[in-house]
């Protein structure tokens, strides 16, 4: 979110970064700016985020959630909107974004919605609790990625997902919401980097004008 602004929205993992990554750094000064560009109505012709939505593994209307990278709650409250009698948790590294999602899932009607902090080497989420995990736009600032998604492999329940919307690096989306192409990871080298994590991909969705969307399994 401020080359971009959508970096505010991250949980980045570990701070012993691995030399052979590139990875992109979050640049945000003020995030209230941060929220307002998360919800700009340009957003939704190109991110399609209620069709998104619709295209995930979604079990029951009583599944749990983690929204990785939540930032403004753009993605939870449609993903708590799905799972009235489950549970989202939003997830992410700043404290201003968890008072924002704090102070209006009431008025978004999605009370399900957990704001949940966490660390820059863990998503701090319950081991075999979560149904489905959502990251989007959010991969290219991640950390020491093998290992942070390991993490999340545990904290999915037998059977559970993980979804992947990102940037392709030949894409051109709105400036202000991604990375340097630099940055940007190819679908293959997010698909072998998650292998090494325990996942397989299942699905690839082509929709999207700007952005990779890839639904993993676990494989063991």
């Amino acid at each position: 979110m401020h080359r971009p602004l959508l970096a505010a929205v991250l949980v980045v993992a570990a701070v012993g970064c691995r030399k052979r990554e590139v990875v992109a750094d979050m640049d945000y000064d003020d995030p209230k700016a941060a929220i307002a560009t998360m919800e700009s109505e340009e957003r939704e012709s190109w991110e399609m985020p209620d069709r998104i939505v619709r295209a995930l593994p979604i079990p029951d209307k009583g599944a749990v959630i983690a929204d990785i990278g939540a930032g403004s709650g753009y993605f939870s409250r449609r993903l708590a909107q799905q799972v009235p009698t489950g549970t989202v948790y939003a997830v992410d590294i700043d404290d201003e974004f968890r008072a924002h999602i704090e102070s209006q899932r009431e008025s978004w009607g999605t009370p399900n919605i957990q704001p949940h902090l966490a660390f820059y080497d863990d998503p701090a989420l319950p081991e075999k609790a979560v149904d489905l995990v959502f990251v989007a736009n959010t991969y290219a600032y991640l950390r020491d990625r093998v290992r942070y998604f390991k993490k999340v492999h545990d904290a999915l329940k037998p059977g559970g997902y993980l979804a992947i919307v990102d940037f392709r690096p030949d894409a051109q989306p709105p400036e202000k919401f991604a990375p340097d192409p630099k940055y940007r990871l190819s679908r293959d080298a997010i698909v072998g980097e998650l292998q090494q994590a325990g996942f397989a991909l299942e699905r690839e969705e082509d929709f999207l004008p700007h952005q990779y969307f890839l639904i993993f399994a676990m494989n063991r």
